[in-house]
Parts: structure tokens; C-alpha cells; sequence
């Protein structure tokens, strides 16, 4: 066997293979498109198409790699089809944070394109994620630096301003809203500047909403105060779906805001033009002489091109420098590390900085030496008044674009940049504004320096007057802001003292307009998505995390810390399990009693933001969930890629059968070695071992089993689909060293020898001390594994239960051996008491784990069903609108007649109803307690929504229809298995389906004529 075969998985292998066809080698993407639509679920017929892994990693790549407008569609299938096929694809507890998991390593998979080991690397985690135990999670989630999130999902988990490609950032709405998620964001404001298309917000909303992620837009205005600009962010609200979307900006007002607002955009493009042309001329030979490459010049209209439909911005700019200046990077990296080889001592320490020069010039150093305003003094910088020749929008006073604002969405937030303002000048902006500015944003952490957060506190002083309305502070603040005016040598200072002292006899006038609506405050972090110099995106209030995350801030270094604290409130739902109606009064009334609450009814727990302070004495508890990375452009003098090479994988790579194998003889070596080294007799010294390891795998086999179905199981699925030899073989190790514990230390050196008790003097006292000891070693294993401490818990009380097991077991072998004339049943009981406790545990446990195995594959079955059954029930009521004259019933009753009238009608809904037919059929055939949980959807639905069901399935007669529809691509080239599938399977399904509708109570639906 060759080392390398040693490592990875076969599997691992045959993902990488067509993902790179997919990425490199130009193979037809077309026939994986359909793994997209969102009629298609993740345990449906498409599992024929593609390994879960590679529809996950070509979901990712569409994200990845499409930026045009007209690809916006696609981009909403492809988040949609990741969140199904994630969440389908993790597997027991922590079923969110793994999804989490999954999306990251895949993101990685595409990204690491080029470099095979790092991708093997990924795709073998990919699969230990998805499969995997909470522990490789946890590390997985210490890895990517993400924090563990509650899988109740009600974290408080925000970012109060980030950027797409739409405005100054790198990624697609969509591929923003999937990031944020990752990173377990709830709440995100997306900011644009000026103006935004209508596309873009429902881009934006439609993605949020498959994510479950409450999204807002800001558009970013600049008014005109004392002589320079002050920003304020225009969020609207209650625009969330399309409809929404098209009145807002149909209304006249808007409509003249978003084309004043592109005047201003206009100034702001034809600025980057003129850096681009000042580079041209001016920086690229700065960059010549200092490190010795000649960049080609850029062409604007490629620039354009590349920035795609966002908003010409100097970050779009930087980085497409860059990514043109890379590779020339790379050459004069190879061709100075060839010229070091052969240096002095001095030649080789001037190489060694000029790489460390070419390493650091990344995007944001590009942007700041040679694009920003103070760079190029002869071009007019956008961000300072040029006299009166400048857009309308940009003569507005504060007040004066708040009121156009609130006039054009009265509901609207409005957030007040705080940034180059101080507390005299925000006091005669909120004065003059009248109460219109809803927002301060407190910090954007992009800036953020401890300067900036002792400046910060006044405002928050100031916020926290207006909303306590204290008169008595906010007096005081004015009078002291008028005091050190008056000191102030500046010009403007006289001018700004007799404002705020005009202001000062009206103040209360400030606080009656916050008397209802407090000030509220933002905190965002202008993430672009591309910059290594400040924190990424997102922020969480940490109480509202789990204890383990919560216990991983506590690590992090003070350079983390921001000085902002929140006010989080919790609540507890008490939601009673559903009963029968004499049950239900009951249940209600013990659902009311505080002691009873939360052993009878199911909990859900929230947390509600109160509001924010800057605390600059110590951290706060709000914690940003993005680091600051500090790469730069990876390049090296010596390279460290290949010294990696040349290593050999780590262990956690090893071939799944090889490290499982291991496993089993890990545990085999104790558990053969305490009873061969310490029974006289034979068996037991012999085959001992094999016994007890025959225990635990044979439970483990039946447990699962019996969690598919049982004898009931679907007849297309073998005993051995059902069963993870991963789990068994995890279960072999740890019970293995369970022997020398149970058999030899508990029974026979501290029962035995050091209290003398047996099967012959206390049965009784020997099996429970037994079954604790095996508890506590089970339960302590589970949570050294980092199991949830509900199982390690449960599996404590299972050997509790084992207790009476044991002694009947006890007493039915000595009966049976008394009955059989052997003699020394005593002794013989003795020898077999370690036995006989374990046969009892993985008794109880078989029974309890395969119920929980039960559990699991029922919810999951009804999670299949749930969404098909509604995307059966949508489709029809979309042809119900679009035929209103016909009885679609009845049509879908005779498919061929619904086919005709659909192709006729100039919208084909075949396509979706066979692809929704052929899903259920594919579920019902192969998934574990897909009939149970049918048969529960079904006495849930009215007679009628169980006719359109069954209806809807008669499609799958049509078999000629069928075939084409796979022919055509549905599963992809490889359709002959799948076709195979359907024609030996449709009829048996319809027939059950059938008798299963006609066997239950019809519930009654639509009203008759009488």
C-alpha cells in the first residue's frame, strides 16, 4: 500500500475531480443547473445528480463568482439550495453551527482551486462536518474564527453598516447575506451611497429571507453644515418583498431623490475616473522606482467592466489594481528570491525587506498611498465643497434633507454620522432637525481608535440626557460646549457660540421631540468585504451566546475589545404540547404553575436589545464577530507552500476505513488483554473480548435499524444502509476500555477483593455499583468528546435503568443453569457478572437510542415533507390562478390532459410538478420513516388538499414524460439509474399512496352545493 492511499477518502477524491472539471477544465455547467431550482430538495431524486458535497461547493461557486445584475436570479436559487442542502446535509445536534461549518469549508473548497492537497484537505473535513461529531465541529469552528452560535437561533447578532458590490464592497447582496449568516448574524443594514435600484433591494430582501436574516437598506446622503459635509443614512421602513419594493420606488418623491442622487453619484464616478488617469501618469512609476514592476496602465473601461453594476468607488478602483498587480507581484518575488541564492549579507537583508514591501502593498495600502484625495491634490475631492457649481441634493442643510427624506417615508430611521463632528456641532444639528434624527451611529469600528472612543463618550452623555429627558444634564452640556467656545481661537468659533446660545433658552424643545421616540444608536462596521486593516463584519451581545463562546471571549487578546456595552432582555415561552381536548384543560393548567412549566411544556427563549453605551473604562459586551486580518498578499521569500508539500498529511486525514480499523483495534487491545490476563477458563480468556465487542456492535446495528423502521423499514434499503460504521467503530473504541474498568477493576479489585461482594452475597449492590461506574465512564467519555451534556446526562440514567436489567439477567442464567444440572453456577455467575452488566446497558440502550434514532429520521422526513407538500400546494394554487376556468383537479387527475393545457397556456409547469412527484417517490422509496411520516402529513391535510396531493402525483404514468424530462438533464448525464428507479418504482408508490388516502378519515374542506 502506497502512503498516499493511507490518507483520504476515495470519496474525497471523486469531488475534487468534478469540481475541478466544473471550475478549470470548461465542462458544460448546464446539466448541473437543475441541482439549483428550487422545486428540487436536498433527499430528493437529485441525490442521484451529485454527491451532497459538490452540490453544496457548486451553489457556493455561483455566489462566488457571479457580480452582474441579470445573474441575480441565479444567485437566489443557489442561496436558497444552500441552506436546504446544508441544514440536510448536518446531521444530529448543532445542526445550524454545522451548517455554518459546512458553507465555510466550502467556500474554502472553491477557493483553494489549484492547490490539490489543501483541497483533499477540505474535502475530507467537508465530509467529517457534515457526518461528524460535535467536537471536530467545535475545532472547525475555532478554525474559521467563528463563535459557536445558539441553536435556538435567537442570538443578538447584528451589524449596523456594511457595503456590497452594489455600493463600495467586494461581495453580491446575496453572497453578503450568506457570509453574515455564516458568521451568525440576525439583523444587517446595508449601506449605499446617494441613490440604489430597485433590483438591488430585492436582491437583497429575497435572500435575507431564505437566510432568516432581517436585512435593511441605508442610502447615504451628505448635506451641507458650516462648510463642509455631514453624512446622514436614509433607512426606509417596511420595504421587505417586492411589492413593497416597487411602491416605495414608484412614489414621486423617491423617484426625484434616487435621480438627484445619481447627479451626486455621477461626481463621485467621474472622480475615480480622474484617479485612474492620475495613476496612469503619476503612481504607476512611483511604483517602478520603489519596487521595481511595471504595471500596465488601466483601462476605465475595464475598470468598469470588472466593478460590474455597483457604484464607481476608489475600493473598486484599489482593487482591481491589485488583482492586476498580483501575479506581477509574483514574478518579482521568484526572480528576487533566484537573486538571493547568490547575495551578499547586506544584498540579501535589502531583498528580504523590498518582499516584505511587496507583501504589505495589498488593496487598502494601494488605496492609501496612491488613490486617496490627500494623494492627488489637483483633482477636486468629492467629500469637500467646490463652490456653487455642485448637485441640489448637496446644498441641502441638515434640516433641510431630513425633511425631504421624512417627506418621502415618514416612517424612515435616519442615523447621524458622527464622524469629524463634535458635541456643539451634533446639539445644533439634532436642534435644527427637530427631532428627525432617529440614529447616532456610536462607532464604526472600519475607524475605530481608542482616541475615537473617548471622543464617542459625550455623544453617548448627550443621548442619554435626551432619552432619561434630563433637563438638569443636558443644560449642563450646552453651557459647558458654550464655555469652551469661548476659549476656541478658531474663526468660526464666535459663530457657533451664538448658535448654541440661541439654542440654549429653547433646549427643552430638543427633549419634547424625543419624549416618545428615544434616540437610538447604531454600531456598524463598514465592512466592504475586503479590507485586512480593520474588523470584519458583525457584532453580538455576548450573554445571549452559548456558555462555551462566551467562555472563548474571555481569551481573546485586549486589542479585541470594544468599549461599547448593551442592555439585553430576556424572555421564556411557555408553549403546551398539543393534547386532546379532555387532556388539554390539564395540560394548560400545569403549563401555568411555575414549578411544572418546564417539565411539560416546550420553552423557546428570546432576547430583546434594549439600547447602547460607550464604556471606555473597561470592554463591553458587545464583541465583534470579525477579526482583523493581518495576511497580506501571502508572498514569501522562502516558500512555505512547498515545505508543506513535502510533509506527510496529518492524522485527522487518514482513510476513513483505515482510521476506523484502527479504532476497533485500539479498543479490541484492552478489552482482549483484561480478560485474557485474568480468566482461567477458556472462553472468556479467548473470546472474552469478541463477546463484549459482539454486544456493543450488534446493539449498535439494531439500534439503528430499528430507527429506520424496523421490520417495517422500506423493502429497497438493506439492513446495512441504515447503519454508520463510523458511530460503530467510535462505539468499539471507547467500550473497549470500558473492560479493564468494569471486569477487572470495579468487579474484581473493589467489589470482590476489597468489599467482598459477589453474584453470591449482593447481587443487587454489585450491578448497581457496576452500572454507576459504567455511567459515569460513558457519561465522561461523552463530554471529553464534546457531546451535548443532555446526551452525556441521558446516558448516566440509561445505566441507572440497566440496574434491574442486570439482575434479571442474573437470575434467569443461574435459573437456566441450575435447570441445565452445571455446576458452580455461583463462580460461573461471578465470571460472567461484567458480561451480563453490559449485555444489560446496551439493552436499555438500544432501546433508548433507537427510539432517538426513530426521532430523528421522523423529523427529518417530515422536514422533506413539510416543504414538498407546500411546494405541491403552491404549484397548484398558481395554476388554479391561471386557469380559473377550468377544474384543475380533475386536469391534474389526467395528465396528459394537464400537459397539453399547461404547453398551451405558454408556461410550462410540467417540468416542476414531475421534478415535485419524483422527489416524493424518491423519498418514500429510499429515506428511513418516510411512510410513517407520510402517513402523518396526510391525516393532517382536508380531503381536498389529500386529493390535490394525490393528484398531483399521477403524473408519474406519464412515463414517456418522464424519461424526456431526465433525458433533458433533470439529474444530469447520468440519468440512466435514476430512470431505472422510477420505472420499477412509480406504480408500487402510487398504489400506496392511493390506499393510504382511501383508508383514512376525510376531513372535510370546501363547503358543497347543498
Amino acid at each position: 500500500m502506497s502512503p498516499s492511499s493511507l490518507y483520504y477518502d476515495a470519496n474525497d477524491y471523486k469531488l475534487l475531480e468534478i469540481l475541478n472539471d466544473l471550475i478549470q477544465r470548461g465542462v458544460d455547467r448546464s446539466h448541473f443547473k437543475t441541482i439549483l431550482e428550487p422545486y428540487l430538495r436536498p433527499h430528493g431524486i437529485k441525490e442521484l445528480a451529485a454527491d451532497p458535497g459538490l452540490r453544496i461547493a457548486y451553489a457556493i461557486m455561483h455566489l462566488l463568482q457571479s457580480l452582474k445584475s441579470d445573474q441575480a436570479r441565479d444567485r437566489i436559487k443557489a442561496i436558497n439550495a444552500l441552506r436546504d442542502e446544508t441544514l440536510a446535509a448536518a446531521r444530529g445536534s448543532m445542526r445550524n453551527n454545522r451548517a455554518r461549518v459546512l458553507v465555510q469549508i466550502g467556500k474554502g473548497l472553491i477557493r483553494a482551486q489549484g492547490n490539490e492537497v489543501r483541497q483533499l484537505e477540505l474535502a475530507h473535513d467537508f465530509r467529517r462536518a457534515a457526518a461528524g461529531k460535535v467536537g471536530f465541529l467545535r475545532r472547525q469552528l475555532r478554525k474559521y474564527h467563528l463563535l459557536e452560535m445558539p441553536e435556538e437561533w435567537n442570538q443578538i447578532a447584528f451589524d449596523d453598516r456594511v457595503h456590497d458590490a452594489n455600493s463600495k464592497g467586494r461581495k453580491s447582496a446575496t453572497h453578503l447575506i450568506m457570509d453574515a449568516w455564516v458568521k451568525g448574524i440576525r439583523d444587517l443594514t446595508v449601506v449605499y451611497y446617494n441613490f440604489m435600484e430597485p433590483a438591488v433591494a430585492r436582491e437583497l430582501f429575497a435572500s435575507a429571507r431564505i437566510l432568516d436574516v432581517t436585512a435593511r437598506i441605508g442610502i447615504e446622503f451628505q448635506a451641507m453644515f458650516r462648510d463642509r459635509y455631514v453624512k446622514i443614512v436614509w433607512g426606509p421602513n417596511g420595504v421587505q418583498d417586492d411589492g413593497d419594493i416597487e411602491e416605495f420606488f414608484r412614489q414621486d418623491q423617491v423617484r426625484e431623490l434616487m435621480r438627484l442622487g445619481q447627479e451626486v453619484q455621477a461626481l463621485r464616478t467621474a472622480y475615480v475616473k480622474a484617479v485612474t488617469q492620475a495613476f496612469n501618469k503619476v503612481h504607476r512609476e512611483s511604483i517602478r522606482q520603489e519596487f521595481g514592476i511595471s504595471l500596465p496602465p488601466l483601462d476605465y473601461a475595464d475598470v468598469r467592466r470588472a466593478i460590474g453594476s455597483g457604484q464607481p468607488s476608489i475600493f473598486h478602483l484599489g482593487n482591481y489594481i491589485h488583482e492586476t498587480a498580483m501575479p506581477l507581484f509574483a514574478e518579482r518575488v521568484e526572480a528576487l528570491r533566484r537573486e538571493y541564492m547568490n547575495s551578499d549579507y547586506d544584498a540579501k537583508a535589502a531583498i528580504t525587506m523590498q518582499v516584505e514591501s511587496l507583501d504589505a502593498l495589498d488593496a487598502d495600502t494601494i488605496i492609501a498611498r496612491y488613490l486617496l484625495p490627500e494623494e492627488n491634490p489637483d483633482i477636486p475631492n468629492p467629500d469637500m465643497p467646490s463652490g456653487d457649481n455642485v448637485p441640489e441634493l448637496l446644498r441641502l442643510s441638515p434640516a433641510e434633507l431630513t425633511s425631504r427624506l421624512r417627506g418621502a417615508s415618514p416612517s424612515s430611521s435616519l442615523t447621524l454620522i458622527l464622524s469629524d463632528l463634535d458635541l456643539a456641532d451634533v446639539i445644533e444639528i439634532l436642534y435644527d432637525c427637530q427631532g428627525r434624527i432617529s440614529h447616532f451611529e456610536v462607532f464604526n469600528t472600519k475607524s475605530l481608535t481608542e482616541l475615537q472612543a473617548r471622543q464617542r463618550r459625550p455623544f453617548s452623555q448627550l443621548q442619554q440626557a435626551i432619552n432619561e429627558q434630563n433637563a438638569v444634564v443636558l443644560k449642563r452640556m450646552i453651557r459647558n460646549r458654550i464655555k469652551c467656545l469661548q476659549g476656541d481661537p478658531e474663526p468660526s468659533a464666535r459663530d457657533r457660540e451664538a448658535r448654541l446660545e440661541a439654542i440654549l433658552p429653547h433646549f427643552s424643545r430638543l427633549l419634547d421631540r424625543y419624549r416618545r421616540t428615544p434616540l437610538k444608536a447604531a454600531v456598524g462596521s463598514g465592512s466592504t468585504g475586503r479590507s485586512s486593516r480593520a474588523h470584519g463584519m458583525g457584532f453580538a451581545v455576548a450573554e445571549t451566546l452559548p456558555f462555551r463562546a462566551q467562555r472563548e471571549l474571555r481569551h481573546r487578546p485586549p486589542s479585541a475589545c470594544i468599549p461599547i456595552a448593551a442592555t439585553a432582555m430576556a424572555s421564556v415561552e411557555f408553549i403546551p404540547p398539543r393534547r386532546s381536548v379532555s387532556a388539554g384543560c390539564l395540560t394548560c393548567l400545569i403549563c401555568t404553575l411555575p414549578g411544572f412549566r418546564a417539565l411539560f411544556c416546550r420553552t423557546r427563549h428570546w432576547w430583546r436589545l434594549g439600547s447602547f453605551r460607550v464604556d471606555t473604562s473597561a470592554c463591553g459586551d458587545v464583541v465583534t464577530l470579525g477579526g482583523i486580518s493581518q495576511e497580506g498578499n501571502g508572498l514569501r521569500l522562502f516558500d512555505e507552500h512547498e515545505k508543506r508539500e513535502r510533509k506527510r498529511p496529518a492524522p485527522a486525514y487518514l482513510n476513513t476505513s483505515l482510521k476506523n480499523a484502527l479504532k476497533v483495534l485500539a479498543g479490541f487491545v484492552p478489552a482482549f488483554l483484561t480478560f485474557y490476563l485474568t480468566k482461567d477458563w477458556w472462553v472468556l480468556a479467548y473470546l472474552g473480548g469478541l463477546i463484549w465487542f459482539f454486544i456493543t456492535g450488534f446493539r449498535n446495528v439494531i439500534q439503528s435499524v430499528l430507527g429506520g423502521g424496523g421490520l417495517r423499514r422500506s423493502q429497497y434499503l438493506a439492513w446495512n444502509d441504515y447503519v454508520s460504521w463510523d458511530r460503530i467503530a467510535d462505539s468499539l473504541l471507547y467500550t473497549g476500555f470500558s473492560v479493564p474498568l468494569l471486569d477487572w477493576l470495579c468487579k474484581s479489585v473493589f467489589l470482590d477483593r476489597g468489599l467482598g461482594i459477589t453474584t453470591t452475597t449482593d447481587p443487587l449492590m454489585l450491578y448497581t455499583i457496576m452500572a454507576l461506574t459504567n455511567g459515569i465512564y460513558i457519561s465522561g467519555h461523552n463530554i471529553f468528546r464534546g457531546l451535548p451534556r443532555k446526551a452525556a446526562l441521558a446516558n448516566f440514567f440509561r445505566s441507572i435503568l440497566s440496574i434491574p436489567v442486570a439482575i434479571a439477567l442474573n437470575e434467569g442464567v443461574g435459573f437456566i443453569l441450575h435447570l441445565s444440572g452445571v455446576g458452580g453456577v455461583a463462580a460461573m455467575l461471578q465470571l460472567w457478572a461484567a458480561v451480563i452488566s453490559k449485555l444489560a446497558s446496551d439493552f436499555v440502550a438500544g432501546i433508548i437510542e433507537g427510539l432517538a434514532d426513530r426521532s430523528y429520521n421522523i423529523s427529518m422526513r417530515d422536514w422533506d415533507y413539510t416543504e414538498k407538500i407546500r411546494q405541491v400546494f403552491e404549484l397548484f394554487t398558481q395554476l388554479e390562478i391561471l386557469f380559473p376556468t377550468r377544474n384543475m383537479l380533475d386536469v391534474l387527475r389526467a395528465p396528459s390532459e394537464f400537459i397539453e393545457l399547461s404547453r398551451s397556456a405558454g408556461r410550462d409547469h410540467v417540468p416542476a410538478v414531475m421534478a415535485n412527484a419524483l422527489d416524493l417517490l424518491y423519498i418514500w422509496a429510499y429515506k428511513p420513516r418516510s411512510g410513517e411520516a407520510l402517513r402523518r402529513a396526510m391525516e393532517q391535510m382536508t380531503a381536498d388538499e389529500q386529493d390535490v396531493f394525490v393528484a398531483a402525483q399521477q403524473i408519474l404514468r406519464e412515463e414517456k414524460e418522464v424519461a424526456t424530462l431526465f433525458v433533458n438533464g433533470l439529474v444530469g448525464r447520468n440519468f440512466s439509474k435514476a430512470l431505472s428507479f422510477y420505472l420499477l418504482r412509480y406504480r408500487s408508490y402510487l398504489d400506496e399512496l392511493e390506499a393510504m388516502a382511501g383508508s383514512m378519515d376525510r376531513k372535510s374542506g370546501a363547503e358543497e352545493c347543498p
